[in-house]
Order: structure tokens, then C-alpha cells, then sequence
């Protein structure tokens, strides 16, 4: 553990008590020795004031996630609601928090929800005023960033949303979006994202931003809506993508700007390429970073406006889990990099364990650490534990059974690679899991819910099943042949016809390869016949009893030559 930077400053002699204690070292429950500012505070730059100053030492919440967040952006829009008396038992208070390196800590402006690291050159000059103690130190800002001889790009002009989507369709197509994808990826709560979408409707001004999570949501319902899709789909996602990549907007990052870029990645997963999926995750994460979700506000990060005191909200911890557990699994599914921050492991996540979101969230958390090292058999061994705890999920339903079959064919094949010997338990989660994923995918087709891995799951465990080759997967190879051949009937599209005729052309090579093995052991002439048969009678006095000696032991009698 490193030493606390406090604990090496010359202290005075004899036993110092204080009076009382600065607002900051009792809400971080630090010995504080009375002074103005006190040590701690003078330290890491914090604010230091007392009761009497303050005023409101006893309204500051115990927990960061029991208040409501008093800032003025429009990053609160769709909080959701806070947790359940169940949610909160899960939360356990004692769990340990990673020591922060002076080098690590972070500095955010909760005004404008603007994150960045205490050693930023944005952050020195505002920090360099506090410790020169100046009156009106220097706003957070990129002074000198650049020469300034043009002008900032200028922005586009934007069609409203309402012009593509009425009331009433947003109401309609966020049903559906609520009744799917909702339980997997909790964004929102619905009662409070409906009546903000109500607010957006009927007011004068459309922020766009806004606009934008809202046309997302419009268009995964559309998605869902499979046949009875938006006759503007297309539009709406055009407009979602040129909002949010105007540069008028993107050099402001919200947490509202995170929302929006999850529905789009959710939207490119089920639509387009893995490439564009995994640099729209990728960019998630980065805006992520940009607002500071990824850092715990209590714990580590310096706050230097009074005004707008820094209060994590429980609908950030659900955006910042969501985006991260996205961008883990499609870039270890892709075979790309994710996006990785210290410090992950010991946060608390925000939904129940048993959760169709909880679940999503701890799949993604077992995945073993990519560039951990190591020999073959350790990261095998580690492979094989990922599944193992996929496997004690017990029985998932819906999509989650899907995520799971996903994860668990990505770590199958990465055993593969390593050309050692998977044990039997292994295999056998690995098919146990499969055919309920292929269950679950079978199901979804059936009522025409286009979740992206209906068919890539499918077509995924019936490759697994030839790679294995073994007597208990090929027993499903023509049940899931007849599975991947539904979805396909069900959707009728390119890309079912492409998995289809992929998996014939898999099939007919692996019994091809079979009926060459065949070949070989088939006799061609007589010098490979079998021998004849003939009784076999041996004698069972020589057979049983080693010591005895009378006669002779016939080898011919056992086949012999």
C-alpha cells in the first residue's frame, strides 16, 4: 500500500484535539486538525468550511446515491428511480475501496458534468490559483490550448425530431422498446422518461441532445416492431447519428450524450457490421471518461465549485455499467480491445443479481482479463473457470440465456486456440449451455423478436457442435440445423440465408472428413481381412489360478499368432 501523502507532512508536537471538524474530513471520515483550511483539505485542494460556514453539514447525504442531483444540465433528464429496499440490502457498505494514487485522482465540474485528471493542463492553471489561494482562481478551461487563428467548426442545421415522429408514434414505439429491451439494458425508468418525452412534445424549444435519446428509443421500438416498423426508421436513425456527431454538441459531453451513443451501438449491433458496432462502443466508453462515470465522486475526485456540490446519481451508476458491459462483450465476441479503467472490480453495481441487467453485468464481469499472461495451462484454466461460472447461473431465460450462450462459445473458442484438451465437465456446459441459448433464440423467432443473436447464437453452437466432434454434439447437430433453418423461414434475410448455406457447407465438409476416416478403415483386399472366427475355449485352471503349473499355456488359444 502506498503511504499516505498526509502522513509524511511535519506535524505538530504534543496531542493535538480539534474542536470540531471541517465539513469534508467528516464526510470522509478523516482526522482533521481544526485549522482554516485544515491540512487534509489544504493537501487535496478540497474546500474546506465548517458547520457554522456551511450551513448545511447536516443535509449532506451519508450516501452519495440518497440525494437527488442538484445540477443544472441536461444530463438528469431520465434518471431512473432509486433503488429498491432489496437493491440497497445488496449494497454492501464495508466493501473495501482501492487506494488512489495522487497521480490517478480526478478533477470534475458537476456544473457541466466535465471529468478530467488532477494532472490535465486544463486542470494546473484553476489548480495552480486554489494553491496560490487566489480570490478568483482560473475557470476549468483549454487556455492556450491551441493558436485560435480560425474559428471553431460550425454546426448543422437540424430537422426537429418531431417532424419524423409524432406523439403519438413515440408513445407506441416506446412501449415496445420498454417491453424488450428495456429488462436487459435499464436506462430509464418509463414513467419519468414518458413524461419528459411529453414535456419535449408539447414545449416550445426541442433540446436536441434530448431529441436524440428520444429518437434512439423510437428506433429500437421501431426495430422491435420488426414488420410494423416506423415508415421513417431510416430517417430517425440518420437524424439520432447527425445530432450526436455534430460537433456543436460533442464537444459538451452529457451523460445524456451517453445514453443516446448506447441506444445507437444498440441499434448498429442489430443492424450493420461488427466493425461500426465496436467503434460506436468504444465511443461510449470514451464519453464515459469525458463526464467522469467511470470514477466514484465520494472517494477520489476533487470538486472546486461550491455552488454545484458533486452528487452521484443512481441512474449514472446504471449508464456507466450498461455502457461497460456492452463495450466488454462485443469487443471480446469482435476479437477487438475494450475499453479498460482501474478500479472497476471494487464498484457497486446498481441492479439485483438475479436481474435480466444483473445478469448482463455479471456475464461480462466473469470474462477472464484478456492480457493477463501466462502459461497455456493457467489461461486455460482460467478459460474453463469463466464457464464453469456461466454455467452455475443456473436456468436463464429470455435474453440473457442468449448473452450467455455468446460468452460461453467466445471462451470455447479461445480454449481452441491454445490446442490443449478440454475436460469432459467443460464440454458438457458448453453444450448444456448451448442448447438453451438455442432454446431461447427459438423462441424469440417464433414471436418475431429480432434480437440480434437469435440467429448469430444459433449459427454460432451448431460450429461449436461440429468443433467438438465428439458423440454427445453431434447428437444435435441436425436438431440445431432445423433450428437455424426456423429463424431463417421466420426472417427470410440475407444475412439467415448467408448462416444457412455457411452451415451446409460445414456439415458436408465434416462428413466428408468423416467418410475419408471411413475409407481408411474399410479392408480393401484380403491381407487386411479379419481372422477367421473360431470357438474360443481357454483353460480356465491356467486363467485363474497363476501358480498353477500342469500343463501349458496355449497363447493361440487367445487369439494369438
Amino acid at each position: 500500500m502506498e503511504p499516505d501523502p498526509i502522513s509524511e507532512l511535519p506535524r505538530p508536537k504534543g496531542r493535538q484535539r480539534a474542536k470540531k471538524a471541517c465539513t469534508e474530513c467528516r464526510r470522509r471520515k478523516r482526522k482533521c486538525d481544526g485549522h482554516s483550511p485544515c491540512l487534509m483539505c489544504s493537501q487535496y485542494d478540497y474546500v474546506c468550511r465548517y458547520e457554522e460556514e456551511a450551513g448545511l453539514v447536516h443535509s449532506l447525504p451519508k450516501r452519495p446515491f440518497e440525494a437527488d442531483s442538484r445540477r443544472g444540465d441536461a444530463s438528469n433528464a431520465f434518471r431512473v428511480s432509486s433503488p429498491s429496499p432489496e437493491d440497497s440490502s445488496r449494497q454492501d457498505p464495508k466493501t473495501p475501496t482501492t487506494p488512489v494514487s495522487p497521480l490517478n485522482r480526478g478533477v470534475i465540474e458537476p456544473a457541466k458534468r466535465r471529468y478530467m485528471s488532477q494532472s490535465s493542463a486544463v486542470a494546473f492553471p484553476n489548480q495552480l490559483g486554489v494553491e496560490l489561494k487566489s480570490p478568483h482562481p482560473p475557470r476549468l478551461h483549454s487556455f492556450g490550448w491551441n493558436c485560435g487563428i480560425r474559428s471553431e467548426e460550425q454546426g448543422s442545421v437540424h430537422t426537429p425530431l418531431t417532424e419524423f415522429v409524432s406523439w403519438d408514434e413515440c408513445r407506441r414505439y416506446a412501449e415496445v422498446y420498454f417491453a424488450n429491451v428495456d429488462a436487459p439494458f435499464h436506462l430509464f425508468d418509463k414513467a419519468k422518461f414518458l413524461q419528459q418525452c411529453e414535456v419535449y412534445y408539447s414545449g416550445p424549444n426541442q433540446h436536441l441532445v434530448l431529441g436524440a435519446v428520444i429518437g434512439g428509443v423510437v428506433a429500437l421500438g421501431s426495430l422491435f416492431s420488426f414488420r410494423q416498423g416506423h415508415a421513417l426508421e431510416s430517417e430517425i436513425v440518420k437524424h439520432v447519428k447527425d445530432v450526436l456527431e455534430d460537433s456543436v454538441f460533442s464537444r459538451l459531453p452529457s451523460v445524456d450524450q451517453v445514453n443516446a451513443w448506447i441506444l445507437r451501438t444498440l441499434y448498429l449491433r442489430a443492424t450493420t457490421r461488427p466493425h461500426l458496432t465496436w467503434l460506436a462502443s468504444c465511443n461510449v466508453m470514451h464519453l464515459v471518461e469525458a463526464v467522469g462515470l467511470h470514477r466514484d465522486i465520494d472517494s477520489d475526485l476533487v470538486t472546486q465549485t461550491v455552488e454545484a456540490p458533486a452528487v452521484e446519481d443512481e441512474g449514472h451508476k446504471r449508464t456507466f455499467w450498461i455502457a461497460w458491459s456492452v463495450n466488454t462483450l462485443i469487443a471480446y465476441e469482435y476479437g477487438r480491445s475494450k475499453i479498460h479503467f482501474d478500479g472497476v472490480e471494487s464498484r457497486l453495481v446498481p441492479f439485483a443479481d438475479d436481474s435480466d441487467a444483473g445478469l448482463q453485468v455479471r456475464m461480462a464481469r466473469a470474462l477472464p482479463n484478456e492480457g493477463s499472461g501466462g502459461d497455456v495451462v493457467s489461461v486455460s484454466r482460467s478459460l474453463e473457470n469463466a464457464i464453469f461460472k456461466l454455467s452455475e447461473l443456473g436456468d436463464i431465460k429470455g435474453f440473457p440465456a442468449l448473452t450467455r450462450g455468446d460468452i460461453c462459445f467466445c471462451l470455447y473458442r479461445r480454449l481452441r486456440l491454445l490446442k490443449i484438451s478440454v475436460s469432459r465437465d467443460t464440454v458438457s456446459h458448453i453444450l448444456t449451455i448451448g442448447h438453451t441459448a438455442v432454446e431461447a433464440a427459438s423462441e424469440f423467432a417464433q414471436r418475431e423478436i429480432p434480437w440480434w443473436n437469435v440467429l448469430g447464437t444459433t449459427f454460432q453452437f451448431f460450429c461449436v457442435l461440429l468443433a467438438i466432434d465428439n458423440y454427445e454434439s453431434l447428437a444435435q447437430v441436425s436438431w440445431v440445423h432445423a433450428k437455424l433453418r426456423e429463424v431463417y423461414h421466420r426472417f427470410e434475410t440475407r444475412m439467415g440465408l448467408e448462416a444457412l448455406e455457411a452451415a451446409a457447407t460445414l456439415r458436408k465438409a465434416l462428413l466428408t472428413k468423416k467418410q475419408q476416416e471411413i475409407n481408411l478403415l474399410t479392408p480393401e483386399d484380403q491381407v487386411f481381412a479379419p481372422f477367421p472366427e473360431r470357438e474360443f475355449t481357454p483353460d480356465w485352471d491356467v486363467v485363474l489360478n497363476p501358480y498353477y503349473t500342469t500343463g501349458a499355456f496355449n497363447f493361440t488359444d487367445f487369439g494369438g499368432v
